[in-house]
């Protein structure tokens, strides 16, 4: 069967690196078997998976770049070296794939592709303004890392919604009372049932504490999904 071809960049290109990397894998999620050859030259990423598996390509992709990201965090730790690298296009022409990666997350650009970008960005500046907006700028960072670190979803989401807890203390008061005080005025502010916020710790439970942990495409679009209605609710009621 021919081989998957994955293409993409190491970034910054102007700090060069070449690796020649072949491995086998299993996907944690599904348990399928695969092998992946990686070429990086000069930053220029090429990747061949051998797998007789029928992939979703997006999954495959989280696959690729788990794999990529696991050397290039070795890399980090023995040279200093903080690179990044994104995954542009895959390739299997007996499967008739040819794809370019866009940066969106289909399940969030799908939400509201009709807001207004400059509108919508003053209205959240403002509402960083102040001591407290630093949570609301540590919700939002780690909701990037949820969209760009797949296996660590579960994470970034939870760690986002308890950035939100501590704001929603923070303004109302409550940054002296107990945990569930402070879980209940979240709840109250987010329209969000306890269900939906006890979902998000789980998928984050393990990772949390070091375990391997990875979901497939559909749990990670529903996980994401969840995040973003309760930050959204949360953002609008503040």
């Amino acid at each position: 069967m021919e081989p998957y071809f994955f293409s993409g960049v190491v970034v910054p290109e102007r700090a060069q690196l070449s690796l020649q990397i072949t491995l086998g894998f299993s996907h944690v999620a599904s348990g399928v078997n695969g092998t992946a050859r990686i070429s990086i030259v000069l930053n220029q990423i090429a990747v061949w998976i051998e797998s007789e598996h029928d992939w979703d390509i997006f999954d495959l992709r989280n696959v690729v770049k788990n794999i990529i990201q696991n050397h290039l965090a070795m890399v980090g730790y023995l040279k200093g070296y903080a690179y990044d690298f994104e995954i542009t296009r895959v390739l299997n022409q007996s499967r008739e794939i040819d794809y370019v990666f866009g940066i969106d997350i289909p399940c969030l650009a799908d939400r509201d592709n009709t807001v207004d970008l400059q509108d919508a960005l003053f209205k959240l500046r403002e509402k960083t303004i102040g001591p407290n907006g630093m949570l609301l700028n540590r919700c939002f960072s780690d909701l990037v890392s949820a969209m760009k670190h797949a296996d660590d979803t579960g994470f970034y989401c939870y760690r986002a919604i308890e950035s939100l807890r501590h704001h929603c203390a923070a303004v109302h008061g409550l940054s002296a009372d107990n945990k569930s005080t402070q879980w209940a005025k979240l709840r109250e502010v987010s329209g969000s049932d306890e269900q939906t916020i006890r979902a998000i710790k789980a998928a984050a439970d393990p990772l949390r504490h070091g375990e391997a942990h990875a979901a497939d495409s559909e749990d990670r679009a529903k996980l994401l999904t969840s995040t973003w209605n309760v930050v959204d609710e949360y953002l609008n009621n503040a």
